[in-house]
């Protein structure tokens, strides 16, 4: 088990509810909060100091940027919230210039930490947090579709009464508008969804579903949180413990030069392989894309 301690840099809703989440899966040693806001971090430290009578982590503490950029995992979860008719693409300008402002307080960064990056648009600051990092790709993750691709596992389950640990099925692309479901690939055990009963326009129905969730959560209470808290600490349980599973995260291609969301092998150096699935012709279309509009963006934000 070679990273035990995590660093969060954001306290607040997502920072606090990953930091919760990550306690209560009992396999982080040290947990550390940072926010501009010290006074709020400090509450949150002390809140969550309550519950660790019935954890197994060791410690929570509120610390500096410096003493964040020393941890084995850092999860960057700061910046501006996406508000009730944003898209996460709309955040890009504001968040861009905190983000590297951030990892310029982090300096100098663990060589051997894996950064998680959290907020949005994640695509576009994750590929801009391995340059100021100066990480190898593979420990700058983004963590990008696997909320949506859970969220479309629970809508086809309970569409076609199925467990949803039966249904393997990848959200692509775009973390955001531009997303897709590689529907070619989605089985339900083992057998090709397509031949499940589900149409056409089901599909179709699925996929938008999944989408726009996002929003509707957003319109009724403001933020998300509890689904995107629970996919960190999965992906710290599979960095740490080198699980090698399989999520779909927001990685740089090689192939397409950009960090883009799919399929990846996951374990204790971040990402081990990107996995190459076979896409049917739309699909790849799809790809590229959201390659193309996050290529876009990029080179207007880095200007």
């Amino acid at each position: 088990m070679k990273h035990t301690t995590i660093a969060i840099i954001g306290a607040g809703f997502v920072g606090s509810t990953t930091a919760y989440a990550l306690m209560l899966r009992n396999f982080v040693s040290e947990l550390i909060l940072v926010d501009i806001d010290e006074n709020h971090c400090e509450g949150e430290v002390r809140d969550l100091s309550d519950a660790l009578p019935f954890t197994s982590t060791a410690t929570i503490k509120h610390c500096s940027f410096a003493d964040a950029g020393r941890a084995d995992i850092i999860i960057i979860t700061a910046g501006a919230r996406q508000k009730p008719g944003q898209s996460r693409l709309d955040l890009v300008q504001i968040n861009h210039r905190i983000i590297k402002e951030i990892f310029c307080k982090l300096r100098p960064i663990n060589h051997d930490a894996v950064v998680i990056m959290v907020t949005n648009p994640v695509d576009i600051l994750t590929r801009i947090a391995q340059e100021c990092s100066q990480l190898p790709h593979n420990q700058v993750i983004g963590a990008g579709t696997e909320l949506e691709a859970q969220r479309l596992r629970r809508f086809i389950s309970e569409r076609l009464n199925a467990s949803m640990s039966s249904i393997n099925a990848f959200v692509l692309g775009e973390h955001g508008d531009n997303q897709f479901v590689a529907w070619s690939t989605a089985t339900v055990d083992g057998s090709p969804l397509t031949e499940c009963g589900l149409t056409a326009q089901d599909r179709d129905d699925l996929e938008q579903k999944t989408k726009q969730e996002v929003y509707e959560i957003i319109a009724l209470k403001g933020s998300t949180y509890f689904g995107v808290a629970a996919c960190l600490s999965d992906l710290c349980q599979s960095i740490i413990f080198n699980q090698q599973r399989v999520i779909p995260v927001s990685c740089y291609s090689p192939t397409y030069k950009v960090y883009v969301n799919l399929p990846a092998i996951i374990g204790e150096n971040g990402i081990c392989k990107i996995i190459d699935l076979p896409l049917n012709a739309d699909e790849e279309q799809k790809l590229k894309e959201a390659v193309h509009v996050l290529n876009n963006i990029y080179q207007t934000t880095s200007r």
